[in-house]
């Protein structure tokens, strides 16, 4: 065979193979594509369609005001729908799991609802020591990290219209959902993003110009009438109350407090060598006074002056915007198991006392003592 006839054969051997490797490259091309489409269509035949709308869905949920992203954190990619309930006095939006025949570990409630600050079902709980949110907010966190449900948590935020005295929105959350813990860090300023943007949200579209604060990137638990502590450590609402002389001569040695910040709710409760209570302060702005509170207060203000017998004393404050008004009182308080303490009371020292405790409470919230 002739060199040339041995060349244009190798040639001929060479474009075999490279066809063949053709073939197997657009073959295995063909079974990879192929295996996208049965993949694609198991995605579909098995629900996954469905979830994708239901996720999609809550962009768009209680007329585009749910804060979506913090939701699903919070769910861990369970399917939920979302309706909004509304009343003559409140507007809800509620999340809840999408199959109704869940298991009991599966359970999901979330409840947004959103009140005018005027209205009078517009209160806030004012013996709750909830933690505050902060960062710009004026509300507070409640969540007991001694409760069994670590899924139940309840957070409130008070939202100004422009300033104008008296106009506003009291929003609250309530959630249990089964598979979280609010005692992680990470959960509780997810919930609270919950509350904080859909109120916001559902605000404006209102009509109501709302100042935003900061995102809350973290918000302590709740404070227990036994997470007392001794009283020359306190650095929260108790601070500054009393010196240690005062202290001293009331018997004080630990109190109750929440850490500085402002909430619709506020109070710091004074108390003996094992906590028994003696004396509290409580700061209630706007709808944390309820009406009949309020007039209480007003009648106690008008009659007394000088001493008052029982040593419970009032202030008033001036404020802006869904806080139109904030009341102070200070108050001694019965022993443990409802005992009544024994006092001398020192009437002008609590009036002194209590001069701080809404000093420094007004300024946090921007109002101005009556007395100023």
């Amino acid at each position: 065979m002739s060199e040339e006839t041995l060349e244009h054969k190798q040639e001929q051997e060479l474009e075999l193979d490279r066809m063949r490797r053709r073939r197997r490259i657009r073959l295995a091309a063909g079974l990879t594509a192929g295996a996208a489409v049965v993949a694609g269509g198991l995605f579909w035949l098995s629900g996954g369609l469905q979830a994708w709308l239901h996720d999609r869905a809550l962009d768009s949920a209680c007329d585009g005001t749910l804060a979506a992203d913090p939701v699903r954190e919070l769910v861990g990619g369970a399917e939920v729908t979302a309706e909004v309930r509304t009343g003559r006095s409140f507007w809800q939006c509620r999340v809840s799991e999408a199959d109704e025949e869940y298991e009991e570990d599966g359970r999901i409630d979330l409840r947004v609802t959103v009140r005018d600050a005027r209205d009078h079902f517009a209160t806030v709980d004012a013996t709750r020591t909830d933690a505050p949110l902060g960062h710009g907010w004026t509300g507070g966190f409640a969540f007991d990290p001694d409760r069994e449900r670590r899924g139940e948590a309840t957070a409130t935020v008070l939202l100004d219209c422009g300033g104008t005295p008296g106009r506003g929105v009291v929003a609250e959350v309530r959630a249990r959902i089964d598979r979280a813990d609010f005692g992680r860090p990470e959960a509780r300023t997810g919930l609270t993003a919950v509350l904080t943007r859909t109120a916001t949200a559902y605000a404006r579209q209102e009509g109501c110009e709302v100042t935003e604060g900061e995102p809350v990137r973290k918000v302590d638990t709740s404070v227990n009438a036994w997470d007392h502590e001794p009283i020359a450590s306190v650095s929260g609402s108790c601070a500054g109350i009393v010196d240690p002389r005062t202290a001293a001569r009331w018997g004080v040695r630990t109190a109750v407090e929440t850490a500085p910040g402002p909430k619709p709710a506020e109070g710091c409760t004074l108390g003996g060598l094992r906590g028994a209570p003696l004396y509290t302060f409580t700061a209630s702005y706007g709808p944390a006074l309820e009406r009949s509170t309020r007039d209480l207060l007003d009648d106690v203000t008008d009659q007394r002056a000088g001493d008052a017998p029982d040593g419970r004393y009032v202030l008033w404050a001036e404020c802006r915007g869904a806080v139109d008004r904030a009341a102070y009182v200070v108050a001694p308080v019965g022993g443990e198991r409802g005992r009544t303490v024994d006092l001398t009371l020192d009437h002008a020292g609590l009036r002194t006392a209590l001069s701080a405790f809404a000093a420094r409470s007004a300024k946090a919230h921007g109002c101005t003592l009556a007395d100023d």
